[in-house]
């Protein structure tokens, strides 16, 4: 019997337009034998969320590279609003300037030191 491949949902949140990072990121899943999901630039957290339930995403990947403050209530809103799945058992991973990073790591929401099992 085959194992079902893992599936990553992979977008950049809000208004952020930035998308090499989550380009770069979903090309190393794929080499590492991940389906992935691209949902594109600008992406409103209610897409995100839907996304990975339609696709029963295993790995949620965001990416917001603008100011911190309003990244920080952005990744506030789509911790609650996805966190159903987190509780579910789905990871969801954060990438962004070390300002951020560091905000949305008092989250407690996003796993740091993801390995490609």
């Amino acid at each position: 019997m085959t194992a079902k491949q893992k599936t990553v949902v992979a977008a950049a949140l809000g208004e952020c337009v930035h998308v090499a990072g989550v380009m770069n990121f979903l090309r190393l899943a794929e080499d590492a034998g991940w389906r992935t999901v691209f949902l594109g630039p600008a992406t409103p957290i209610e897409r995100v969320v839907e996304a990975a339930r339609q696709e029963q995403a295993d790995l949620v990947g965001v990416s917001y590279r603008l100011t911190p403050e309003t990244g920080a209530h952005l990744l506030g809103r789509f911790a609650e609003a996805a966190d159903e799945l987190h509780a579910a058992g789905v990871r969801f991973a954060f990438a962004g300037t070390p300002p951020l990073a560091e905000k949305v790591a008092t989250l407690g929401f996003f796993r740091a030191g993801l390995r490609w099992e």
